[in-house]
């Protein structure tokens, strides 16, 4: 009897030193589970409870792994969808990101870590370490691509090969005996081919039906002949032209004498997506023809200087308006004042981006830019109006243009090579070599088929950047 008490006392004093165990445990994990499930961690280098924050990265290719401080912490999917990882539970702090992945180049950045916050970086694109340069042909004076990217161009001393950069297919266009091809350019579609060339020393300037193969000569009188021809619309044998009498003329090759006068005074024209945009002599005033409804627009109230048909023209395709002098300063267009506000000098060349929200140029100090078309909420965020310094050389830079699989990267040539550069600025831009090149007098990147074409000293060549398991 006495060892069944001593066997109850026994347990219920061991009940309530497990109650009390358990209870001092309960009272000290609770807090600490709670600020774990907060967001808070113990910051051991100041002995205190910190907030913690997280790091978004998205990569392409799949399967590249992601190192923070040196230290492996995810791995991307192989699923498109799931290229991106989200590390979380970071202390305030400044970590070193690096990804990596076999067979292709590596990419680093600082970024700082705050608490409560996700620091992004979405657009990484690692370049592959070696790349196929698969050459198309030799001995070739020029190339041109058309607006989609879905044909390409090219002269060579006997002729004009057409591609389509979807196949192998190159389709010959033999030119007459003694026929010297000069500048070549694409219709408002893949359908046409403008041609100028001189025969038997005299200028001529034709229009090339690429599935008919019917090439239709462009009459000119001695006093009137044509600086600058576009064909429009698409799909038919028409012209815009303008004239040396400063004339802007819609033209129907099937009746070349019945000519359209468009507009007097034009000092040059651009034609864009169906926007005909020309600038009158002096006083120099900017128009916008919309060519599908016939409404014209008078752009500017101030006389511009400085515009002959040299300058360059450009559009968005969301309507921004860009205009290169003869001055070599580039002007943006404000629609709320009407006027074209300089916003860089000595300029080689300028573009747009395809996703109608940057503008990149360079110039004669060996300098790339990028101005900002609209606010940028991802990060690193902008503002309309930012101006980006992109990169500085110490040689001059070339053939610059935009790397349109994401347009957050731009392609230029430095120094004998090729280079593939990010916008993104936070602690350093990487830049990477694509290959290298020696005499290059034209890059051209298709979003059609995602190859980067290149000119180098006659031979035209194509680089696919984007690997077919990306």
């Amino acid at each position: 009897m006495k060892a069944w008490h001593n066997y109850i006392i026994m347990t219920l004093r061991r009940r309530r030193i497990y109650f009390y165990v358990f209870f001092a445990v309960f009272l000290t994990a609770t807090p600490a589970v709670i600020l774990y499930s907060q967001g808070y961690t113990f910051d051991f280098e100041h002995s205190t409870l910190t907030k913690t924050g997280g790091i978004f990265i998205n990569i392409v290719p799949k399967g590249t792994n992601i190192y923070i401080n040196d230290i492996l912490k995810a791995t991307t999917g192989s699923l498109i969808l799931s290229q991106g990882k989200l590390i979380s539970r970071l202390a305030p702090n400044d970590y070193t990101i690096m990804a990596k992945k076999d067979g292709y180049q590596s990419w680093s950045k600082k970024l700082r870590v705050d608490p409560q916050l996700v620091t992004e970086a979405r657009n990484i694109f690692l370049v592959p370490e070696t790349l196929d340069v698969q050459e198309i042909d030799t001995k070739v004076h020029d190339v041109v691509i058309s607006a989609s990217g879905a044909a390409m161009a090219y002269v060579k001393e006997n002729g004009i090969a057409i591609v389509d950069v979807s196949s192998p297919k190159i389709v010959p266009l033999t030119t007459e005996e003694g026929e010297r091809i000069g500048r070549v350019q694409f219709g408002a579609d893949e359908n046409y081919l403008l041609i100028d060339s001189l025969v038997q020393n005299k200028n001529k300037q034709s229009l090339f039906n690429i599935k008919t193969r019917e090439r239709i000569e462009i009459k000119e009188e001695d006093t009137e002949r044509f600086i600058k021809i576009k064909q429009y619309p698409p799909g038919e044998p028409k012209l815009l032209a303008l004239s040396t009498t400063h004339t802007l003329y819609a033209i129907n090759l099937r009746s070349q004498e019945e000519k359209t006068v468009i507009a007097k005074n034009v000092s040059t024209f651009e034609l864009i997506d169906g926007k005909l945009l020309y600038a009158t002599t002096a006083p120099i005033i900017i128009y916008e023809k919309d060519m599908n409804t016939g409404s014209t627009e008078q752009l500017t109230q101030t006389p511009l200087e400085n515009i002959d048909i040299s300058s360059v023209i450009l559009r968005s395709g969301s309507g921004h308006i860009a205009l290169l002098d003869t001055k070599h300063s580039l002007f943006l267009y404000d629609g709320n004042t009407l006027t074209f506000q300089r916003i860089a000098e000595n300029v080689h060349s300028a573009s747009f981006s395809d996703d109608r929200k940057k503008l990149a140029w360079h110039n004669t100090k060996n300098e790339i830019y990028v101005y900002y078309l609209s606010n940028i909420l991802i990060q690193p965020k902008k503002k309309r109006g930012d101006i980006d310094l992109i990169t500085r050389f110490s040689k001059p830079i070339t053939n610059l243009t935009w790397f349109g699989y994401d347009n957050e990267h731009l392609i230029f040539t430095a120094e004998k090579k090729m280079y593939f550069i990010e916008l993104d600025g936070r602690d350093r831009r990487n830049t990477h070599s694509i290959t290298d090149v020696r005499q290059p007098v034209k890059v051209i990147y298709s979003g059609y088929d995602d190859h980067l074409y290149f000119l180098d000293s006659g031979v035209l060549s194509r680089i696919a950047l984007i690997k077919n398991n990306l």
